[in-house]
C-alpha cells in the first residue's frame, strides 16, 4: 500500500490532541474547527507515477497499484466521516453533500507543484449542509485531483486551447447512498473501452486485505465502464452499508 501525503495545515496543538483522542484525521476536524487554511489550486501534491501518461496505449498503467490507491482514497473519506460520526458531527439521516468538479492540468510538466499551479479547476456545484464536513470533503477532493492520468492529452478551449489532461469527479451523499465518480476523456471510444476493460479485469483478481473491511465493501460496489470517449470509475455505497461501517468498532 502506498504512503499517504499529509495535507494538514498548521493548527493549534489543542485541536490536534483532540483528534488523536478520537482516532480521527487531523485534516478533517482541524479544518472543521478553523476556516479553510489552504487553496486547493496550490496545495495539491501528487505522487510521481500516478500522473504519467502512456504514449502507446494503457499497457504502462499499473492497474493494481491504481486500484490500491483509489480504494485507499475512498476508505480515507469514509474513515473521516466515521470520525465525525463519533463526535456527533456526521448524521447519515441528516447530512448531505453534492460536489461536481473538473480539473484541467497542463501536459508535459510531470508531477510538479508548478504543473498543479497552472491547472484550472471548474466547479459546477459545491453543496455541503454542515460546515463540519468541509475538511473531509476538501481532503477527498485533493486526493481525487490526481486522477488526470486516466485521460488523454487534448486541447481545451476553456483552458485557452492548451494541451491538458482533464478529469471530472462527483462526490454525492444523501439518505440513499454515497456516490463517488471519476471520469476522464480519451482520444477515442476504443481507448475508453480498453481502459475500462483493463480496470474491470484488474478488479476481478484484486485481493482485499482481511483487515480492510471498508476496502472490501468499496471493492464490491465499484464499477468500471466507458461511454462514448469517456472512461468512468464509479463507487456507489448504499445507505445500509454506510450505516454499518459507521457503527463498526475500530480494531484495537
Amino acid at each position: 500500500m502506498s504512503n499517504r501525503k499529509n495535507y494538514n495545515s498548521i493548527v493549534f496543538l489543542t485541536v490536534y490532541l483532540g483528534l488523536v483522542l478520537v482516532g480521527g484525521s487531523a485534516q478533517v476536524l482541524a479544518q472543521a474547527a478553523t476556516p479553510r487554511l489552504f487553496d486547493i489550486k496550490t496545495e495539491i501534491v501528487v505522487e510521481d507515477d500516478l500522473d504519467k501518461k502512456p504514449d502507446d496505449g494503457e499497457g504502462k498503467i499499473d492497474f493494481a497499484r491504481s486500484l490500491d490507491r483509489y480504494f485507499d482514497d475512498v476508505e480515507s473519506l469514509i474513515k473521516d466521516l466515521k470520525t465525525l460520526h463519533k463526535i456527533d458531527r456526521f448524521d447519515s439521516e441528516y447530512n448531505t453533500f453534492d460536489i461536481d468538479e473538473s480539473i484541467f492540468s497542463r501536459c508535459g510538466y510531470g508531477n510538479t507543484i508548478y504543473a498543479q499551479e497552472i491547472s484550472l479547476i471548474q466547479r459546477k456545484s459545491y453543496w455541503i449542509n454542515d460546515r463540519w464536513l468541509d475538511g473531509a470533503i476538501t481532503d477527498a477532493l485533493v486526493k481525487l485531483q490526481k486522477y488526470g492520468f486516466l485521460s488523454d492529452c487534448s486541447n481545451y478551449e476553456v483552458f485557452e486551447n492548451r494541451l491538458a489532461y482533464n478529469s471530472k469527479y462527483i462526490l454525492f451523499f444523501d439518505e440513499s447512498e454515497l456516490k463517488l465518480e471519476i471520469s476522464a476523456p480519451k482520444s477515442s471510444p476504443d481507448r475508453a473501452r480498453i481502459l475500462a476493460e483493463n480496470f474491470a479485469q484488474a478488479s476481478k483478481i484484486y485481493k482485499v486485505d482481511a483487515d480492510k473491511p471498508i476496502v472490501k465493501i468499496v471493492h464490491q460496489n465499484t464499477s468500471y465502464k466507458s461511454e462514448n470517449n469517456q472512461v468512468f470509475i464509479v463507487t456507489r455505497l448504499p445507505r445500509g452499508s454506510i450505516d454499518e461501517l459507521l457503527a463498526e468498532k475500530d480494531a484495537q
